[in-house]
């Protein structure tokens, strides 16, 4: 614990040093440029950034369906939800008053009670509060197929309607269920939201883009075009989108009748797909570039080019668990993944430690499915509950005994085969170098920790990597999960009947159901540490008792910000980058 504490100490420091000045723009107004401000800075006369952006990965301006990383990026600087992810002056993830100026809660933790600041689209048309209760009625409407529609299931009647079976029930149906939607707007400034069990994550939750407002009338008027052209939209944040280049480009410029518009000192951001890490390195170099995410060689560089004091080096956690999942539909290749035994001993022969730091340089080994620096409230999890894997991968610590593991899960499911004889078949996606070596390194440890064959079947793209999962043509495949708000639940809810895991591999219905009875005694809990516990037990199932996963790594999140942009936030969950108080100095 003390190496991660130290890293965290670490973390807030370089934080802090990067949101120096935080009151630059209070003093110096957006249009003029070169005035001085509250410190020593001066104002560039330019106020335009460009950022790297994986354009392929931008596949729709509809907020509610957005799930890239790309898209949330952009969203959140053209759209204005309730509240906005931030940092604390201890680099804490905390959430800002922003299209609500502010909420209050019952006594029992059931009724959200928000109240809307006056602000408006860019058309001059007000957001109102049932513009948020037609996105969240949105969002879950199965006809739609939103891949967050699960966020509204800790409000009366969310489950029971993005769950509906849309080849069974009737149109009418849905929209009696829409209906009853625990959202209503007792008028047009405030927005009533009444749970079925007390959520302290729900705050978190509507920090999401998915949960953003939406306008029906212009969603219909665009029909077709909502999902592809930006000029049939409308936007509440702190810019607009006014140029977008498929798989190459989007600009973004200032949004003038924005609320906030007069804290709001860019001018213009311009998000470009660079596909070479060398031209992303030379152009920040070159100061064309704002911020950079380095990778592969030029992480160590950037670490030690953070003394030259050219940029702010940030090295912090990312809410990520990359794991493996398993073929539970009782067709696996090689007929052996319904052994708990087999699982488990699959989980502990993998080298976290040797894996992070062959292979990347960098990340943290994981021994739990919860990453570092995830929250309960104030409780941070991980410093207070043991990695579950941990004290297992002590015990069966040489090849001998878990070969002996794996052999007596297989005899327990009538295999005497000689591990010689078994072959597992790994499912995977991606031809570059780093992708090759992430399978080698695998097929390697397994077979010669094991004892076993190893087959890596290689698929060209994820389509034909889910025709291979739905078809049960597979052992174990390769996965990663990022949590889109802070809190446990964010992964561990994956594993239950209303998470992703059924509809993404090979989990069951009746095991889904059996972890659901563990996350049920949540719903009368509001203690943080009473919280914390429950939430250990479930990790502690999914990882060890079931082993419905086997994690491996907790990825980290490395950015240089360039020391002519100033409070850039990086928050914990949402966005890479808030670019909405940044500013440029000389």
């Amino acid at each position: 614990m003390k190496k991660r504490t130290l890293a965290l100490l670490l973390a807030a420091i370089m934080l802090l040093g990067l949101l120096s000045g935080c009151g630059g723009n209070d003093d110096a107004d957006a249009g003029d440029s070169g005035a001085e401000n509250s410190g020593t800075e001066t104002l560039a006369a330019n106020q335009t950034i460009q950022v790297h952006w994986a354009a392929e990965n931008f596949h729709s301006f509809d907020n509610n369906k957005n799930y890239a990383a790309e898209e949330i990026q952009i969203q959140s600087h053209v759209l204005e939800g309730l509240v906005r992810a931030g940092m604390d002056e201890n680099g804490s993830q905390i959430y800002e008053p922003a299209g609500a100026e502010n909420w209050e809660t019952s006594e029992d933790g059931l009724t959200w009670t928000f109240h809307l600041r006056e602000y408006y689209w860019s058309v001059g048309v007000q957001v109102t509060a049932q513009h948020f209760v037609d996105s969240f009625r949105r969002l879950a409407d199965p006809r739609n197929g939103c891949d967050f529609a699960s966020f509204v299931g800790d409000i009366v009647g969310g489950e029971e309607l993005y769950s509906m079976d849309v080849s069974t029930v009737s149109d009418a149906d849905i929209d009696a269920a829409m209906e009853n939607l625990g959202v209503r707007a007792v008028d047009d400034t405030t927005l009533e939201v009444t749970l079925k069990k007390a959520s302290p994550q729900f705050l978190s939750k509507v920090s999401c883009v998915w949960m953003y407002p939406v306008r029906l009338d212009v969603i219909e008027a665009a029909g077709d075009l909502y999902d592809s052209d930006f000029t049939t939209h409308v936007w509440c944040g702190p810019f607009v989108v006014s140029d977008y280049s498929l798989s190459n480009s989007m600009v973004l410029t200032k949004n003038e009748s924005y609320w906030d518009a007069d804290n709001v000192t860019l001018t213009q951001i311009t998000f470009l797909n660079i596909g070479e890490a060398s031209t992303q390195s030379t152009m920040f170099r070159n100061g064309e570039l704002a911020v950079l995410a380095p990778t592969g060689d030029y992480v160590q560089a950037y670490r030690d080019g953070a003394a030259e004091g050219d940029y702010t080096y940030l090295e912090t956690y990312m809410p990520n668990v990359t794991y493996f999942y398993l073929n539970r539909q009782g067709n696996s290749t090689s007929g052996l993944m319904e052994s708990q035994k087999v699982r488990l001993a699959l989980s502990l022969a993998a080298n976290r430690e040797e894996f992070t730091q062959v292979v990347f340089g960098r990340h943290n080994p994981a021994y739990g499915f919860v990453p570092l620096g995830v929250t309960v409230e104030e409780v941070n999890f991980r410093d207070n509950v043991p990695e579950p894997l941990t004290a297992l991968a002590a015990e069966y610590d040489t090849p001998e005994k878990l070969q002996a593991l794996f052999k007596e899960g297989m005899e327990e499911l009538g295999d005497t085969r000689d591990l010689s004889e078994v072959t597992i078949t790994y499912i995977c996606t991606g031809d570059t170098a780093i992708k090759r070596q992430q399978q080698e390194y695998w097929q390697n440890l397994w077979e010669t920790t094991l004892g076993i064959n190893v087959e890596v079947n290689l698929l060209g793209d994820s389509t034909l990597l889910s025709e291979a999962r739905n078809a049960g043509q597979y052992d174990i495949g390769q996965a990663g999960w990022n949590g889109d708000y802070n809190d446990p639940m964010a992964f561990l809810e994956m594993w239950a009947s209303w998470g992703t895991s059924i509809r993404y591999s090979g989990w069951s219905e009746e095991r889904a159901a059996e972890y659901d009875q563990i996350l049920s005694k949540l719903d009368t809990v509001a203690d943080p540490m009473e919280r914390v516990e429950i939430y250990a037990e479930a990790e502690e199932w999914v990882v060890c008792d079931e082993v419905a996963a086997i994690p491996y790594m907790y990825t980290d999140n490395i950015l240089c910000i360039s020391n002519k942009i100033k409070d850039v936030v990086t928050p914990f969950v949402g966005p890479y980058f808030d670019f909405t108080h940044a500013y440029m100095v000389e």
